[in-house]
């Protein structure tokens, strides 16, 4: 396990790498390595703890090995420099927060095993222009894209039966979606400030 040794006043470490296998990066393990470009999560690894690249601004690119299955709250908060990240088919839940304010994220594809995102999980990707969500994903938090300006592409699996307050508020460039069914309510301002949308295809089952 790595604990939160390396947290703050580390930001003149640029890489990590591992001589030996690890289960668990702990909470808080790297919050605000700044310096921090490049780590490599070895095969093993079955969670990524709470805050545990917080504030890791010059990280540009992750990967996380297959067997991950839960991202922590705020795992990735403010590593505003990412630009890739990618998630396994192993991950099961990525919770509140976790990709909050990574600035230059781009895209991201979420595995079929993933059943829901956390409140915030991406608020504030700015460059995030596409997002795929895959089949049996059931549950959109609250804030979840919120002011993903460039979101433009998006797909809401037929599995989804809930969209949170906020989910998509801000999305500027999103032009359609398609709510399926199952889904029963739109809540508080989901789609607010969304200026560009042309087309929403709503199902019978909203009430």
């Amino acid at each position: 396990q790595i604990k939160n040794v390396f947290a703050s006043n580390y930001s003149s470490i640029t890489s990590v790498s591992y001589s030996s296998i690890i289960t668990n990066i702990a909470a808080s393990a790297f919050y605000d390595c700044s310096g921090l470009t490049s780590i490599t999560i070895p095969n093993g690894v079955t969670s990524i703890g709470e805050e545990a690249f917080w504030g890791c601004k010059r990280l540009a690119s992750i990967t996380i090995p297959d067997g991950v299955t839960s991202i922590g709250n705020g795992a990735f908060y403010d590593c505003e420099g990412l630009t890739c990240v990618t998630i396994p088919n192993s991950v099961t839940s990525i919770r509140q927060s976790a990709f909050e304010e990574c600035f230059d994220l781009n895209s991201i594809t979420i595995p079929g095993k993933i059943t829901s995102i956390g409140d915030y999980a991406f608020y504030l990707c700015e460059s995030m222009t596409k997002a795929t969500l895959g089949d049996g994903f059931k549950s959109i938090g609250n804030n979840a894209f919120s002011k993903c300006g460039k979101l433009g592409n998006i797909n809401i699996p037929n599995s989804v039966t809930d969209i949170g307050e906020y989910a998509f508020y801000g999305c500027s460039a999103l032009t359609k979606i398609v709510i399926p069914d199952g889904v029963n309510a739109i809540k508080a301002f989901t789609f607010y400030g969304c200026e560009s949308m042309r087309e929403v295809t709503l199902p019978k089952s909203i009430r």
